[in-house]
């Protein structure tokens, strides 16, 4: 397994090992020996979610208190993380990259930033694990769309979203923060 650091603090890329032979072929989507020992990922995963979406469905952003680690195991999406962590060097920053069965790659996702993907392909099936249950009183969402954010999504006649998503709020930022994006945009333009 390789593991890739990305510019969102703690959130991290693996690609998995694949095994192919004449009958197919074999991953382990997660070890513990490999993902908990030698990277720090959690011990213990209380639920396993499966989510299958047609072409341009866009799913997120969503924020909840837990990590994800997030698998592409059908088909081709883009996955996005935005550090939400007013104490992380990485906040407001987001990280997006193809997850697909053919890449072979997995993103973790770390508690308290914003998640959500963008399906590619005409069957997409995505798995992801987290260390809680899902409690809608914990998750949070931010539209996916928002400017302050300003994630840069793969291009789409139309855009499938949900009624929840398409209704998320968008960030209002205290003068102090927004004034802070703001100068880090003007620096990475020049």
């Amino acid at each position: 397994m390789k593991i890739r650091k990305t510019r969102v603090q703690d959130c991290l890329v693996f690609v998995m090992q694949h095994y192919p032979d004449e009958r197919g072929y074999f991953e382990e989507l997660y070890s513990e020996k490999r993902h908990h020992k030698v990277v720090g990922l959690p011990r213990i995963w209380r639920q396993v979610n499966c989510s299958v979406s047609v072409a341009h469905v866009v799913r997120g952003l969503h924020i909840v208190p837990f990590p994800k680690l997030v698998t592409c195991l059908k088909g081709r999406i883009f996955d996005v993380v935005v550090d939400m962590r007013e104490e992380s060097h990485s906040y407001l920053k987001w990280y997006g990259t193809e997850l697909s069965e053919d890449n072979k790659k997995q993103m973790y996702v770390p508690a308290h930033c914003a998640h959500g993907f963008m399906a590619l392909e005409e069957e997409n099936l995505v798995v992801y694990q987290q260390t809680r249950t899902y409690n809608p009183k914990r998750e949070r969402a931010i539209h996916w769309q928002d400017p302050t954010l300003a994630v840069d999504w793969p291009h789409a006649e139309r855009y499938i979203v949900s009624e929840n998503d398409k209704n998320a709020p968008f960030l209002v930022l205290p003068d102090h923060q927004a004034e802070r994006l703001l100068k880090r945009r003007a620096a990475r333009q020049h």
